[in-house]
């Protein structure tokens, strides 16, 4: 699949952002909502093509849930497991529908992950 060049250049500048500055970071990708990879940044590169493919199926759960339960749009999901926390951030960009994926240690902090994640999907938006 092919991305604007600012839309690549944009989502590596937030995906480096996100490994640096959160605490205990394992993993950041950034794909479609079909599961495509723009962007990974992982400890273990075998993880990248099975995030970015789980993303989108919890997102589309998410979505499905949001409607079923007459919320609204699903704007993030954030798993929390015995050993750290998923986060992940749909992104509402004009020409494709992205998804932040953020995995983490126990060692990070819920609150700044996710407002951090947030951020990074923000700037997402408008590249």
């Amino acid at each position: 699949m092919n991305f604007a060049p600012q839309l690549t250049r944009t989502a590596a500048l937030g995906a480096d952002t996100l490994m640096r500055d959160i605490k205990g970071v394992k993993a950041v990708v950034i794909a479609t909502e079909d599961g495509f990879e723009l962007v990974g940044r992982v400890e273990n590169n075998a993880m990248v093509s099975r995030l970015a493919a789980m993303a989108s199926s919890l997102a589309a759960l998410g979505a499905l849930a949001g409607e079923e339960s007459q919320l609204g749009a699903c704007d993030n999901l954030t798993i929390e497991a015995a050993e750290g926390y998923l986060f992940m951030v749909q992104v509402r960009h004009d020409n494709v529908g992205l998804i932040v994926s953020v995995v983490t240690s126990r060692d990070a902090i819920m609150g700044q992950a996710l407002f951090m994640t947030k951020q990074v999907a923000k700037t997402l938006t408008t590249a």
